[in-house]
């Protein structure tokens, strides 16, 4: 499974296979179970739908390394034209960006000046902003726009990934300022000496950092965890913690992606819990539905299908 999972990943960043393999049929036909359509009018309107059950929501314009201007200036208006329909649909989704989509291969003041007009925007809105976490060359600089930005905006979140060695240390640094942490396990393919490979290690640390996160001193201070991961063993875990200390549901969430274990997603919405779907829109959607494969490669079957 690791050189699936391997292989996978190297065609996410293969420029020839991300422009030939999306123009077939059947991959866009199998891409449909991962997100409703393309624009945002699909993704909101699958908001609407979910919301109605009782699910939340948060969405996401797929794309990453933005190389021009231009192209970022494209993202923060794909943004602001979704939290203003957002807000005209009187949805309570929230978004997710990637701060590369913002600039940050190309300017750090560009990326951030990008990412505090849609935290402003957001504001106004009455709602919020998800940092995604991206490829290890790029979390010193996140955790540092970050750690910035938190000290105006209080409506911003940042994602760690389990599958990193210094994760605890970074968390750590973290429980004193952030009050929105969402822990994932990680879908990049990185280097060991940064990044953990045995899926039991991946698994293990998860549930460390999420144990760490729902201490009730932790939560007390104000800290709401979102846990993001389709692994049913490590949601019964925590949702047997949370049983046993007595958590109230207010006081974190899990989060999970459009389309992956739908079973489990309703199993855990009958179980009342919070939780939230990802729903991805957009055009430049093949590197991150080859990574939806890697994750799981058990998932070729159904692009096989």
């Amino acid at each position: 499974m690791s050189l699936i999972r391997n292989i996978l990943l190297w065609s996410s960043k293969n420029y020839w296979i991300s422009h030939k393999l999306p123009k077939y049929k059947f991959v866009q036909k199998s891409v449909l179970r991962f997100m409703p359509g393309e624009t945002l009018d699909h993704a909101l309107s699958k908001c609407s739908e979910l919301e109605d059950i009782g699910y939340g929501t948060i969405i996401t314009y797929l794309g990453e390394n933005s190389l021009t201007k231009t192209q970022t200036l494209n993202t923060v208006k794909q943004y602001k034209d979704a939290l203003g329909s957002i807000d005209s649909r009187s949805l309570k989704s929230v978004i997710s960006v990637k701060l590369t989509q913002l600039g940050l291969d190309i300017d750090e003041e560009l990326c951030v000046d990008n990412l505090k007009q849609l935290l402003n925007m957001a504001d106004l809105k009455n709602t919020f902003v998800w940092i995604d976490m991206e490829e290890y060359i790029y979390l010193e600089l996140t955790l540092k726009i970050y750690k910035k930005l938190i000290q105006k905006h209080n409506n911003i979140g940042i994602t760690l990934q389990s599958y990193l060695y210094r994760s605890e240390d970074d968390l750590e640094s973290l429980l004193d300022i952030a009050p929105y942490i969402r822990l994932v396990k990680g879908a990049y393919a990185e280097d060991s000496s940064v990044s953990m490979h045995n899926r039991n290690e991946i698994y293990d640390n998860y549930i460390k950092l999420a144990n760490i996160m729902l201490e009730k001193n932790i939560l007390k201070n104000g800290l709401i965890p979102s846990f993001a991961t389709h692994d049913h063993q490590i949601i019964y875990s925590l949702i047997n913690k949370i049983n046993a200390d007595k958590i109230d549901k207010s006081h974190y969430e899990f989060s999970m992606l459009y389309g992956i274990r739908r079973d489990l997603q309703d199993e855990i919405l009958n179980s009342d819990q919070n939780l939230k779907i990802l729903i991805s829109y957009g055009e430049e959607w093949f590197p991150w539905y080859v990574r939806r494969l890697a994750e799981n490669p058990k998932n070729l079957i159904l692009l096989i299908k």
